[in-house]
């Protein structure tokens, strides 16, 4: 899968992994580690060209299998720099978790809530998931951008070194206006 959009002027592409952009893959998350290292579990301090280019043909494999993650890139309309990349992790009954990062030399344009909106209406009958930390107001304030509705709080159910003590926000977003609703979803957040 592979579509074209525009955000502020720039062409972007959003497409399927690719083992060729490994060098672009390699320095969005080496230039993005201080920022992915507060909530990114996987995030390393320096990826090498051979693990960049391992995780783009795995991510190549599992995104054409039938259970595993797709990932979908967000590539500037040159193709020489990755934007960020946008994850669903199928979870059975047309629903996915998604996960998404940013390349933090193009964070704040705009680009990633385009795509996260793009992406997600290429699935009219899926009910998408995220959950983020209290701490990461980008990533709230991303999923609120793409539409997503807070449903749940898990309160203090993370800590780290950098944040201490934080909740877990849980986000709904239905493609289709009238997905059924749990009764925790039908207009209340839920905390526990």
């Amino acid at each position: 899968m592979e579509f074209a959009l525009m955000v502020g002027g720039e062409s972007l592409r959003v497409r399927s992994p690719d083992p060729a952009l490994y060098l672009a893959f390699q320095r969005a998350l080496n230039v993005s580690y201080p920022e992915h290292s507060e909530f990114l579990s996987w995030a390393r301090a320096n990826t090498t060209e051979a693990q960049a280019l391992e995780f783009l043909h795995k991510a190549r494999d599992e995104f054409n299998s039938e259970t595993g993650e797709r990932r979908f890139f967000i590539v500037t309309g040159d193709g020489t720099a990755i934007i960020g990349c946008i994850g669903l992790k199928p979870r059975g009954r047309n629903r996915y978790v998604v996960g998404y990062w940013a390349n933090s030399e193009h964070s704040g344009k705009g680009y990633m809530s385009a795509a996260l909106t793009q992406v997600l209406g290429r699935f009219p009958d899926a009910t998408f998931y995220l959950t983020t930390s209290s701490a990461n107001l980008r990533s709230q304030h991303l999923a609120v951008a793409a539409g997503f509705v807070l449903i749940r709080v898990h309160s203090q159910a993370r800590q780290s070194l950098l944040h201490g003590v934080q909740d877990t926000y849980v986000y709904r977003f239905a493609a289709k206006s009238r997905a059924k609703k749990s009764p925790q979803e039908s207009g209340r957040t839920v905390v526990s």
